[in-house]
């Protein structure tokens, strides 16, 4: 059984994805599907081909899916009824945050074509070319700019948003080791034309290196307030994962 993403427009969910992912997965011989869970390394591991995205999306796209919709949720929800937006994803990997999101706008009856444009910045050219055509797949008619770098080599020409409101994507993006932030930070304090919107999204780590990497990132902030904030560790709630969610808005919104 071979997975693609090129999902006709007539079953555009991540649903969809995610269960033929698990299809495709399950079809696998348990050597080899524990050969790509050792890869995975626990989700933190370095992708660089299609049979390690497939298994990706299978192991932890529906966690992935959870946190994304409790954190689009409490994004303002004025930004989807005002204008246009754009899309900013650090590291958007194999754009599974794009994919929920677009099921997330379906629910609230929000049309695709909203999103005016994404900005898709990943190292990885293999996890955004497969990102892209999960974009192009979703939001046929948004336009797509694709920045292949590593977050602490981007400046504001890579940061050009046409839409006067960005809403802009850290998913399990900040509590990496290599994640620098600095160079992402200098281009958000120095915007003051758009009304930018910033979600973070990660697991809610037990040590405080990493557990406080998103608060310390919002610490460096200027300019913007912090208008949801969730940190659960998996004995904190029902859920089989950890999560941790801030949101925070520019001043000018």
């Amino acid at each position: 059984m071979n997975y693609t993403p090129n999902i006709r427009k007539s079953a555009q969910t991540f649903a969809n994805v995610l269960l033929k992912a698990k299809e495709w997965f399950a079809s696998l011989s348990k050597t080899e599907q524990q050969k790509l869970i050792d890869e995975l390394e626990h989700g933190a591991g370095l992708l660089t081909n299609i049979r390690q995205l497939n298994a990706y999306i299978a192991k932890y796209g529906e966690i992935h899916q959870a946190k994304l919709l409790h954190a689009y949720e409490k994004i303002p929800s004025k930004v989807w009824y005002e204008g246009g937006i754009t899309v900013i994803d650090y590291g958007c990997g194999q754009g599974i945050a794009e994919m929920v999101l677009s099921d997330y706008m379906a629910s609230r009856y929000v049309d695709n074509d909203h999103i005016k444009g994404f900005i898709l910045i990943e190292p990885s050219r293999t996890n955004l070319q497969r990102c892209i055509g999960h974009v192009n797949a979703f939001f046929s008619e948004s336009k797509i700019s694709a920045v292949c770098k590593k977050d602490n080599q981007i400046n504001k020409d890579d940061i050009n948003p046409e839409s006067t409101t960005v809403i802009h994507l850290f998913s399990n993006v900040i509590d990496l080791d290599d994640f620098d932030g600095n160079a992402v930070l200098s281009v958000l304090n120095e915007d003051k034309s758009h009304n930018n919107i910033i979600v973070c999204v990660s697991p809610y780590y037990q040590e405080a290196t990493r557990g406080k990497r998103i608060k310390e990132f919002g610490d460096k902030l200027q300019g913007y307030s912090l208008v949801y904030k969730l940190e659960k560790h998996t004995d904190d709630w029902d859920k089989p994962y950890s999560c941790q969610i801030y949101i925070f808005v520019s001043s000018y919104y």
